[in-house]
């Protein structure tokens, strides 16, 4: 009996020694240990969850839509003009297409119930700056073709003005378009998952706030100089460029289906907020010039009737849609290809921005300026979309 009080006591002794320091994870009690009870392993749950992604996305092209160069035949009644038997479009009247757009997304999750139910996840994508171009330059030293700068004038008779000159004048050209967009999420993760024999199901919902952030550009530059006196040049330029911003509140879903190491996902979601946009134009048919030389180089889209900053702002809504394919290594590795298709329905493009018209009397030394202003000033809304693949690394600790 003094025996077996004693070891009471000491047991007693052992609790109270365990309660007032804190027992460490995967540790054993030392009052079990004492009475011959197995250790008690306490695991630690996922907390953390995320995934980092290498995209590859085609997106809308941008255009340069009123045609800024033409090849003419100078014995037409309006050489380089449209309608006209000669007349070839070499720049302007097209889309800039984009190749594929490498970029990244990276995702980081953290789950606020040990059951996998309710966390708070924020997502974060970028893409490189899309870029294509159309060049023109007259052969060296001879000036040719013939080419000419089209346009309509206000009651729309298609009327030219004379850029590269066969044994006088030499010209080049180059448009450029560019795009860029990027874009964030913050959204919270309901979820619930119901298990089966062969396969689980997992479900969930999404609430939250979305931002977009696209910029879209187009450069046309224009240069002319003398054959027999190359010093003797003038330069112009038209700069068009779109900036359209998105933020608002954000719901969605998204089902993944489960199966040994495998699992398919497919999501959706749709924002709806406020679409802000600015318009922006700059540029001059003579920006540089050596002198008095008589060079006009254009383009003529940009002139003091239309050049300046409008914006404005619109409710837009904003779809996505996602399928992804995973394949689980660990408990905490996982590899993923899928595809997104994401579209915007107001957006502002350069293109859009551009008034094919002219009246001449606003060129430099033609005026004084009469009649209506042209080009005019344009703000045209447009809709957007982006597609394209994802390859992926998906984790959790």
């Amino acid at each position: 009996m003094r025996i077996g009080i004693a070891c009471l006591l000491c047991m007693v002794a052992l609790r109270a020694n365990a309660q007032d320091a804190p027992t460490p994870l995967n540790a054993a009690d030392p009052a079990d240990v004492a009475i011959g009870l197995e250790p008690t392993v306490v695991q630690s749950i996922p907390r953390f969850y995320g995934s980092a992604e290498y995209l590859l996305w085609w997106s809308k092209p941008v255009c340069l839509k009123p045609s800024t160069l033409t090849v003419g035949n100078p014995g037409d009644a309006a050489p380089g003009a449209f309608g006209q038997p000669g007349t070839q479009v070499i720049q302007g009247g097209s889309k800039f297409e984009f190749s594929a757009m490498s970029g990244g997304r990276a995702t980081i999750g953290y789950w606020l119930s040990d059951d996998d139910s309710l966390a708070f996840e924020a997502t974060g994508f970028l893409l490189e700056q899309g870029r294509a171009s159309v060049t023109f330059n007259s052969n060296s030293g001879s000036g040719s073709p013939a080419t000419y700068i089209p346009y309509r004038t206000p009651s729309e008779q298609a009327q030219a003005l004379p850029f590269s000159v066969p044994g006088q004048v030499e010209g080049s050209s180059e448009a450029v378009g560019r795009t860029w967009l990027w874009g964030t999420e913050a959204n919270l993760v309901a979820g619930i998952t119901v298990e089966r024999t062969k396969m689980n199901v997992r479900g969930d919902f999404l609430l939250g706030f979305r931002y977009l952030n696209l910029r879209d550009k187009v450069d046309v530059a224009n240069r002319l100089w003398l054959l027999n006196d190359p010093s003797q040049f003038a330069y112009g330029a038209a700069n068009f460029t779109t900036h359209t911003q998105f933020w608002g509140g954000q719901i969605g879903s998204r089902f993944t289906f489960e199966r040994g190491n495998w699992a398919f996902m497919v999501g959706s979601k749709v924002a709806i907020g406020e679409s802000h946009q600015v318009r922006e134009i700059t540029g001059s048919p003579i920006l540089a010039t050596s002198g008095n030389n008589g060079l006009l180089p254009g383009p003529v889209l940009a002139l003091s009737s239309n050049i300046g900053r409008q914006t404005s702002s619109r409710i837009a809504v904003v779809p996505e849609a996602q399928v992804k394919l995973r394949y689980r290594f660990s408990e905490a590795i996982a590899l993923s290809v899928g595809y997104n298709a994401l579209y915007w329905n107001r957006v502002l493009c350069p293109g859009d921005q551009m008034d094919g018209h002219l009246n001449p009397t606003q060129l430099p030394g033609r005026g004084p300026a009469t009649g209506p202003g042209a080009p005019a000033p344009q703000f045209v809304q447009t809709d957007y979309f982006a597609q394209g693949f994802d390859f992926g690394i998906e984790w959790r600790y």
